[in-house]
């Protein structure tokens, strides 16, 4: 069964959710038993979900990290559902079970964790979710709007009632909208910051060196020496034609003076018709580069003082461009295409798109910014004559502007198909197959915004030279959040070879299995081929052998058969508890198929309450009370009295 999609393949999409949703229906039935219609409504929650991995996720229903789900319920949820908080529960109940059954059918990728950690992450969020749904901060306006609506007594159903509703609100005064909106739906109020997970800092010289090669710094000092003591400006404030003509060579703007198309020329009549050596000049004014005085400008006597210190001299840039916008300094509010009230909306946005590369430390899709973008103006935006296809057009081109001015800033790098691309690319209507990264300069600069902004902005790296034990020792203390950060800045300081080598000694070393997992699971994410042979060692020590050798099924490494050795139960049993935790009960039942058919199975219970292993009484009361053959939990239930009856005696 297909299970990834790409957000145009509707079709597909609609068959393969319809498919999953019956099936899981006919799980619920036999798992589950739920009451008369429960298992209907479960598989409606569920189709939630599925939806928000089509249209905004990434596409793939087979894959459920935690993040994922974080962004599902934390974000998507409160912004875009309408559902009442009394009820808005049932969801995440829905999802796990819905992820169960994924895991259950061999359908979820297994590389994205645990079943086990997956569901704990949905069960740490609910809260959460459940307080969020109420806020009505978090809203966004179309579900504002509905539930303005509602609350005056109009049946969401009747469509005829809800646009009169509509065109009655968009008819009546900005104050009176104030009055039935929440203050947030009209940018009235600030939404909560939220605290963001530590990040891995750069080091003062490679921030330092970053912010000397910033593009911007370097037109700056060519525009202060050429200006100098004075050049006439125009009656308008603009620059002379012959100063345009020559700083747009000095500045390399990319500018075409007199452009010509087919055999007509176009003679430019003003500096001002020159957007690039326009936003240049702008912007060297806010950033107290240069100044006008008397209808002249001139070099102001700072910029020598900030040139010596290029770190200062870009953090004073990046303020002045956001003072602008990164958008609207590229715009001419005049031309016939121009859109000002969505260019100053996507102005405010600069600093959303920006935290969002800061998380990930790692190169960011052109295209999901985007997507997000676009997402966030058709909610705010009507538009009568564009269709969202149209929409999103002109804001893909928008958004890679407002990137070229963050380039130009020296705050983010641009990847092209063919790798690195400089900040004189003319790219401003091409997005599609590239990538930004912050800067190390640009990491710092973000930073001081966020922490400015109101975000709780942590830096990573107080255990970045801690042992791998001391590392995971103290992951409960760090809640996961803080614990990704700090294991980003402990890789950072290590070969890729040494994190692995560290990790598997953790595996050695730790006593309890939870952080001999968590840090199985690290190795899993430094990658197979680096650690498959580490594992493989671990597997040969007995009382690692379970817990390695799932690791290694799991990875494709051995076949599943090589969990079960019938001369050695208390490693098989030691898997089964491996199983039972990270899969559940159908993880158990399906590892204990190893053994043969129930009556084998049945057999096995005979000698398995006999093995010493320290979850031999936990795996057979899992097996007596979950196993869906009668004869198999019968025969497990009588094994743990006999093993609870030995125990004692012995």
């Amino acid at each position: 069964m297909q299970l990834c999609f790409a957000t145009e393949d509707n079709q597909g999409f609609d068959d393969t959710r319809q498919r999953l949703l019956e099936r899981f229906e006919e799980w619920l039935g036999e798992h589950r038993s739920p009451g008369p219609g429960q298992a209907f409504e479960m598989a409606a929650d569920a189709g939630v979900a599925l939806d928000w991995k089509c249209a905004y996720g990434d596409g793939d229903l087979a894959s459920w990290p935690p993040r994922d789900i974080a962004d599902f319920l934390l974000d998507w949820c409160p912004r875009k559902l309408s559902v009442a908080q009394k009820e808005c529960h049932r969801l995440p109940v829905a999802l796990g079970a819905f992820l169960e059954f994924l895991d259950g059918a061999g359908l979820r990728d297994a590389t994205t964790g645990p079943l086990a950690a997956v569901l704990h992450a949905i069960e740490a969020l609910t809260p959460d979710y459940v307080e969020a749904m109420g806020d009505s901060s978090q809203f966004g306006m179309a579900k504002t709007l509905f539930g303005a609506a509602a609350a005056q007594g109009v049946d969401l159903g009747d469509e005829e009632a809800l646009q009169a509703w509509m065109a009655d609100f968009n008819a009546r005064p900005v104050e009176e909208r104030r009055r039935l909106l929440p203050g947030s739906a009209l940018g009235l109020r600030p939404p909560a910051r939220p605290q963001l997970p530590p990040v891995v800092q750069p080091d003062e010289a490679a921030v330092l060196a970053s912010a000397a090669a910033a593009p911007i710094l370097e037109k700056f000092q060519a525009l202060a020496d050429y200006v100098g003591q004075g050049r006439r400006l125009t009656q308008k404030g603009h620059l002379s034609l012959a100063d345009a003509r020559a700083l747009v060579s000095l500045l390399d703007t990319g500018d075409v003076m007199d452009p010509a198309f087919g055999d007509r020329t176009f003679r430019t009549v003003s500096s001002n018709e020159l957007p690039a050596l326009s936003q240049v000049f702008a912007w060297a004014k806010k950033a107290g580069v240069v100044r006008t005085v008397h209808g002249k400008v001139v070099a102001t006597k700072q910029v020598r003082k900030l040139a010596r210190d290029p770190s200062a001299f870009m953090h004073r840039a990046v303020d002045a461009l956001l003072d602008i916008g990164p958008l609207a300094s590229k715009r001419d509010p005049d031309w016939w295409l121009a859109w000002p009230e969505v260019t100053a909306f996507l102005d405010r946005l600069t600093l959303s798109v920006l935290s969002g590369a800061y998380v990930s430390q790692r190169p960011l899709p052109l295209d999901d910014i985007v997507a997000l973008v676009t997402d966030a103006v058709l909610e705010a935006f009507g538009f009568a004559s564009l269709s969202d296809e149209d929409v999103g057009t002109r804001i893909g081109g928008d958004v890679a502007d407002m990137v070229d001015s963050l380039v130009l800033a020296g705050v983010l790098t641009r990847f092209g198909p063919d790798g690195p691309e400089d900040a004189e690319a003319n790219l401003a209507r091409q997005w599609q197959d590239r990538f930004v990264e912050l800067t190390p300069a640009g990491t710092a600069v973000v930073r001081r915004l966020l922490l400015e902004d109101g975000y709780d902005a942590p830096a990573a790296g107080r255990l970045a030279q801690a042992s791998a034990v001391e590392l995971l020792s103290e992951a409960d203390g760090l809640g996961f959040v803080a614990l990704v950060g700090e294991l980003h800045a402990w890789r950072a300081q290590r070969s890729v070879e040494q994190a692995a080598r560290d990790m598997a000694g953790a595996v050695r070393q730790l006593e309890d299995p939870g952080l001999a997992t968590l840090a199985l699971m690290v190795l899993s994410d430094i990658g197979v081929e680096v650690s498959g042979p580490l594992v493989r060692e671990l597997a040969a020590e007995p009382h690692l052998r379970a817990m390695a050798g799932c690791w290694l099924v799991d990875h494709g490494l051995e076949p599943a058969s090589a969990l079960y050795d019938p001369t050695d139960l208390e490693s098989f049993t030691d898997v089964l508890a491996c199983r039972l935790v990270t899969g559940g009960p159908d993880a158990l039942a399906d590892t204990l198929a190893l053994a043969g058919h129930h009556d084998q199975q049945v057999a096995l219970m005979g000698r398995l309450w006999r093995t010493r292993s320290g979850a031999t009484l936990d795996v057979l009361e899992a097996i007596g009370s979950t196993h869906p053959a009668k004869a198999v939990a019968k025969a497990a239930r009588k094994a743990s009295y006999q093993h609870r009856s030995w125990a004692a005696t012995a």
